[in-house]
């Protein structure tokens, strides 16, 4: 429950304007917005930037599949500040083209890398994490290539 948690509160931080000021404890690895104090990589590099973190990390967390609508109004159950929900709302409808982010963070337990990937068609969450949690996927060096597989399909 603390790593589900965590991810809502990530989320929430990620999603507001004010990075820099608000992100202290977390750490932007890239992007692919246009976001000059951000590194900035190319669409076609995060399939090879995701698999390093597959390498590197025991276990996976699937949190893909949110329409924008549905992932708004779940993480509105856990704030209910509506100048804030109005300025997300608006923040994440806008975008219309594939936009990934790579955020690092450690939860006391050792770190976790979180893809964020938000599209005209919804948001799709990917949690890295070598600690074992309730519903993670173990990144076994045997399925990486179908990991490649369905990961590419989010990029479509």
């Amino acid at each position: 429950m603390k790593f589900k948690a965590f991810i809502i509160k990530i989320i929430l931080i990620f999603c507001t304007p004010i990075l820099p000021q608000i992100l202290s404890a977390q750490q932007f690895l890239w992007t692919t917005a246009k976001i000059t104090k951000l590194k900035n990589i190319p669409i076609e590099n995060v399939t090879n930037e995701v698999l390093d973190f597959y390498d590197f990390y025991e276990y996976y967390a699937d949190g893909t599949g949110y329409s924008k609508n549905n992932f708004l109004k779940m993480l509105e159950r856990y704030d209910k500040s509506k100048d804030v929900w109005e300025f997300l709302r608006k923040s994440l409808i806008e975008i219309e083209e594939l936009t990934v982010f790579a955020l690092k963070d450690n939860l006391g337990q050792g770190s976790i890398v979180l893809i964020i990937l938000i599209s005209s068609k919804g948001i799709d969450i990917i949690a890295f994490t070598n600690n074992f949690e309730s519903n993670v996927i173990n990144a076994s060096p045997y399925d990486k290539q179908k990991f490649e597989k369905w990961f590419n399909s989010l990029l479509k």
